[in-house]
């Protein structure tokens, strides 16, 4: 196999997610060789075209987001045969559904994920939260939480801040992005601004299909329950909990 084809094949086993989202010029760029050589890969390996390979990945992505979300629809079936008249009922519903997400986000969370999170939050001059509509009250915590943990940060939600995102980002500036399908254009927007201010981004989102997904240094997946169709937000609460109180130690420096 000659030097182009590994390196796209060092390609497609380390970056799987940018492989299934990018476009074939994009995925040429990152690893510095024409389109028309992946196409060659792809029929060498008994593809009809690259686009073939990438559409295995674009399932294979699915599918988990798939088994993630049967799992919650498995606890789901539990009580939605009960009878919901009263508060008390609604209330064993939403707690049960919040236990499974949050156990489901313990269970397969990257570690190394969180201590580089905790690590470039210590670490930044500044730290700049997005978060709108539903994503906002996790912005809002997020905020509060490094407010009192002495760290510089503040909200750009509003489409001034946005616009003025550039005079605020630098290499020094870490930014935190919050979104959930279907994704926030303005979050969007500010995110690839981020980027090319090659600041640190740490993107919480639903699924890795999300297409900013592959922008993130630092991708954080959360599937949170779903409560008579209202979303809920408490697996993501205890993930940024989590994360600002290891920086508390961090400070303290256990």
């Amino acid at each position: 196999m000659s030097k182009k084809m590994k390196l796209i094949a060092f390609y497609i086993i380390d970056q799987p997610q940018n492989l299934a989202i990018n476009t074939l010029a994009v995925i040429a760029s990152d690893i510095g060789v024409y389109p028309s050589t992946l196409v060659r890969f792809a029929k060498h390996f008994g593809f009809s075209g690259f686009a073939e390979i990438q559409a295995l990945f674009k399932v294979r992505i699915a599918q988990t987001a798939i088994n993630y979300k049967q799992r919650i629809i498995d606890v789901k079936s539990i009580t939605d045969g009960d009878s919901i008249t009263n508060s008390s009922n609604i209330f064993y519903d939403v707690t049960k559904r919040n236990v499974a997400a949050t156990q489901l986000l313990a269970e397969n969370i990257d570690s190394d994920a969180i201590e580089k999170s905790v690590q470039a939050l210590c670490n930044a001059n500044e730290v700049i939260l997005c978060g709108t509509n539903r994503a906002q009250p996790i912005a809002n915590y997020f905020y509060y939480m490094l407010n009192n943990l002495g760290i510089r940060c503040r909200i750009a939600n509003d489409t001034n801040e946005v616009e003025n995102l550039s005079n605020w980002l630098d290499d020094k500036t870490v930014f935190i992005a919050i979104t959930y399908n279907p994704y926030n254009e303005q979050t969007t927007q500010a995110v690839k601004v981020a980027k090319q201010a090659n600041s640190e981004i740490i993107l919480l989102t639903d699924t890795e299909l999300n297409p900013i997904a592959h922008l993130a240094d630092v991708l954080f997946c959360i599937h949170e329950a779903e409560i008579h169709t209202f979303r809920s937000l408490g697996a993501t609460m205890c993930l940024v909990q989590a994360i600002c109180i290891s920086i508390g130690y961090h400070q303290q420096g256990n």
